[in-house]
């Protein structure tokens, strides 16, 4: 039974690694705790079943981290450049558009005077003297109904 001096699974993996020695009454506890060599036990079998790797670390295997954390860096930046500059572009055109744009003045208009039928001195056929082609319209227009009605 687990009690509350039995050693943690965080002691026992290091023990177990060789990177933590063990106090005199923790190797004490370790010795008379069949619980804790129980657990150690396991430990050191799941342990002993994983794939032995070289412990020799690659010492290009950072640079080359740090290359292509930079590379992916520089690519996320390189999109937005165009963007901005073109905004600012497009910001400053506008501003010096408008500010150079002569202002157009308020064009009211003029008033006209007023004319009324006894002011009118001019009569209907001085101010159309071409009135008779309305007459000639409708004349064309009759011909034509005349020759879809006989189907000419």
């Amino acid at each position: 039974m687990k009690n509350t001096n039995c050693l943690g699974d965080q002691d026992l993996t290091l023990h177990y690694y060789g990177e933590i020695p063990l106090s005199a009454p923790e190797l004490q506890h370790f010795n008379d705790c069949r619980s804790c060599q129980e657990r150690f036990a396991a430990l050191r079998q799941d342990m002993d079943a994983l794939p032995n790797l070289s412990q020799v670390a690659d010492p290009a295997a950072g640079t080359r981290m740090a290359a292509r954390v930079s590379e992916r860096l520089e690519r996320r930046r390189i999109p937005w450049l165009p963007v901005v500059g073109g905004s600012a572009v497009a910001a400053i055109a506008l501003v010096v558009t408008l500010s150079i744009w002569p202002s157009q003045p308020d064009l009211q208009p003029q008033p006209q005077p007023v004319q009324t039928a006894a002011n009118n001195t001019v009569s209907l056929e001085e101010a159309m003297p071409d009135i008779d082609f309305l007459n000639d319209i409708e004349l064309l227009k009759e011909l034509e109904l005349l020759r879809q009605i006989e189907g000419v």
